[in-house]
């Protein structure tokens, strides 16, 4: 089962995804805010924290979970992290299942994707968004050409939806979304998002 805890939040924050079956529950992202915190903070349990990219609208959340609950944390670079956290390997395992770690540099170098092959779901962090919209790449360590280069990786895999770090899940016609995303970054226009 996956859950939005931010959804309908009305202050800044990511998306913070909840996987969960019966033996564990993955949190993809922590957010940021109150809002999305008191919805964290009622969760049973949280065995593990992946996180897709260290902005802080993604990680500022991590202190108060930890001081919460006994987890373990996962990033491709953990050193830029507000908490102690492990270097996440090239897979993953959330609720069981085995996922993918893409490395999505272009919106920040330490971007990642979670994809788990069997059901084609994707974890896209701010590399794409519904409607064809793609990651900022005029914050620091953005970069247009690498973001390009990592929409392009998802075209070898077979998504059929996609959860991204911002705005709504997209659970029909997500490749074509998703080459959306890339034409759209490729125009080099300033839009960012």
């Amino acid at each position: 089962e996956i859950e939005n805890l931010s959804e309908e939040v009305e202050e800044f924050t990511a998306n913070v995804w909840r996987i969960r079956n019966d033996e564990e529950t993955v949190i993809v992202d922590a957010g940021t805010g109150d809002e999305v915190w008191s919805r964290i903070k009622e969760v049973e349990d949280v065995d593990r924290v992946v996180i897709t990219h260290s902005h802080y609208d993604h990680v500022d959340n991590l202190p108060r979970i930890m001081d919460l609950f006994d987890t373990e944390v996962l990033a491709s670079e953990p050193e830029n992290l507000p908490v102690e956290a492990e270097q996440i390997a090239e897979e993953v395992e959330i609720c069981g299942e085995s996922f993918q770690v893409i490395n999505t540099p272009g919106h920040r170098d330490d971007s990642i994707c979670l994809y788990y092959e069997r059901t084609g779901i994707l974890f896209t962090g701010d590399l794409v968004f519904a409607d064809g919209g793609f990651g900022r790449t005029d914050l620091e360590d953005g970069d247009r050409d690498k973001l390009i280069e990592s929409i392009k990786k998802l075209g070898e895999l077979e998504i059929k939806e996609f959860y991204p770090g911002h705005g709504e899940s997209v659970t029909r016609e997500a490749e074509e979304q998703i080459e959306r995303s890339l034409e759209n970054a490729q125009r080099r226009e300033d839009k960012y998002s």
